[in-house]
């Protein structure tokens, strides 16, 4: 019988949901559980001993990515192009 499960690695964090094929008398597999992490999360944990998972991480703790510098570039070109049109220089 196949069942939908949700794989997590050896520190909990949800990795991916799957499909497997289980026998009904049969033990699920190590770092897999049919116990769905909560919606929305991110990087929701898992905890083995109490077969619950967690929230993850707050969104508003996370900080943004830094820009890279060739989009620091775009953005820096893109604000002289708005000044010379404001300008009139364009």
């Amino acid at each position: 019988m196949f069942k939908q499960v949700f794989k997590f690695d050896a520190s909990g964090v949800f990795e991916r949901d799957d499909l497997i094929f289980v026998e009904d008398n049969e033990v699920m597999p190590a770092g897999y559980t049919t116990i769905a992490p909560p919606i929305p999360s991110i990087n929701p944990v898992f905890n083995v001993e109490k077969q619950v998972w967690s929230n993850g991480d707050d969104p508003s703790t996370l900080a943004p990515p830094e820009p890279s510098e060739l989009d620091k570039l775009k953005q820096d070109q893109a604000d002289l192009l708005l000044i010379l049109v404001e300008t009139g220089v364009i």
